[in-house]
């Protein structure tokens, strides 16, 4: 059996506790191309070891907790020699038979998460997809998942927030980063219970904790009525057009402002979403939908912007919220209203005039569970009209 190797600072507790918390390791050699290192923390200090690569470079990966504060388990709280041992296993050195496992990096963590996801439930495993590639591996997919910080990961969270003088737009976008805040978990937790990935800390994200009281159902919606007051109450035509859209779609600002001309198809009566909050899907058109697109597309180029602004631009993040607050004004609507109540409208008609949910839910890019919970007063409120008018009738039908 090789000797192992000796590092004064780190072989004992009372030396290594002697040093500064730190983020970098300090290395001792044990064996050719591969070390063990210390990193000194706040609480017990955690083992790392570090590989060369042989191209130049080396990889680096946490195998566990120090024995700082706590008896040696020889499992994930280890001694120097212990760590040292599993070190020269892991990367081989001893008797070769370790193989050398790249570090596991947020990314790797993401993919085996999703693929997971996936065999159990294919919409979930789509839209936690979406989130993650647009909201959080841009950021922290090249990291390694024993490297993240409770710090990192809230200035992220904060990050998602949008500030200014719209309470609710700043209430929405909370409830936001609270869901991707919980996918997050999820994929970091999954990669947590794989013993095989040595992880044993979990204190970087079970810490953060979500924002309070920020996610609740949508109370404002317009009746069309109310929505023909408010289209009357718009100085500005292009965010009229806007407004209408808004209503006759149900979909969401974002998505209407990327849309182009050559995404509405007439003959097809539908409307191609070319980026929305769960992908790009297609939606379905009502012929009163569909007649008013027509007329805004007459001979315009195909790449313009399907509703422009009045300088022919599309429209561009919190463009609405200014002239949204002066047609509520006008029309003596209710001030909290935000554009995103012409979808709540949508939704809510839709529920009444007894269309089926999957079938809202797919126009809207939406799940069935969020329709039942965002909505479930206006469910409520037709369920005995429903069972009235469509349960199965007996004696009526006989005669």
């Amino acid at each position: 059996m090789a000797r192992n190797a000796r590092a004064p600072k780190l072989e004992t507790r009372t030396s290594r506790l002697r040093l500064q918390v730190a983020k970098k390791p300090v290395f001792a050699r044990i064996a050719p191309g591969v070390s063990l290192g210390y990193r000194r923390n706040e609480t017990a200090g955690t083992w790392v070891l570090r590989v060369a690569d042989g191209k130049g470079g080396s990889w680096t990966k946490r195998i566990g907790l120090a024995d700082d504060f706590s008896e040696s388990n020889g499992q994930s709280v280890l001694t120097f020699w212990e760590a040292q041992q599993l070190a020269k296993t892991l990367a081989g050195g001893e008797k070769g038979e370790g193989a050398q496992q790249a570090p596991l990096t947020v990314e790797i963590a993401a993919r085996t998460y999703l693929a997971s996801l996936e065999a159990r439930n294919r919409r979930t495993a789509y839209d936690a997809r979406l989130r993650l590639e647009r909201l959080f591996l841009p950021r922290f997919g090249s990291s390694r998942i024993e490297d993240l910080t409770r710090r990192q990961l809230e200035a992220w969270r904060d990050g998602l927030v949008r500030t200014g003088g719209d309470a609710e737009q700043c209430r929405r976008s909370q409830d936001t980063a609270n869901r991707v805040l919980s996918i997050v978990k999820a994929m970091l937790n999954h990669a947590l219970g794989d013993p095989t990935n040595g992880l044993t800390n979990d204190s970087a994200w079970r810490l953060v904790r979500p924002f309070q009281r920020v996610g609740r159902p949508r109370e404002v919606h317009f009746t069309p009525t109310e929505v023909l007051r408010l289209l009357d109450g718009c100085e500005d035509a292009g965010f009229r057009d806007l407004l209408t859209a808004g209503f006759l779609t149900g979909a969401r600002y974002g998505e209407l402002a990327a849309c182009q001309v050559r995404h509405f198809d007439a003959e097809d009566a539908t409307l191609y979403v070319p980026r929305g909050k769960t992908g790009a899907r297609i939606i379905i058109l009502q012929p009163e939908a569909t007649t008013f697109f027509a007329r805004l597309v007459g001979g315009r180029e195909k790449d313009a912007p399907l509703l422009p602004r009045a300088d022919g631009d599309a429209w561009g993040a919190s463009h609405q919220v200014r002239p949204m607050k002066r047609a509520l004004l006008a029309a003596k609507l209710d001030p909290s209203g935000t554009f995103y109540a012409l979808r709540h409208s949508y939704i809510s008609r839709a529920i009444e005039a007894g269309i089926p949910l999957n079938v809202v839910a797919e126009n809207c890019g939406t799940s069935v569970r969020m329709i039942e919970t965002t909505y479930a007063k206006v469910l409520a409120a037709k369920r005995r009209e429903f069972i009235a008018n469509g349960a199965p009738r007996l004696f009526a039908d006989a005669a």
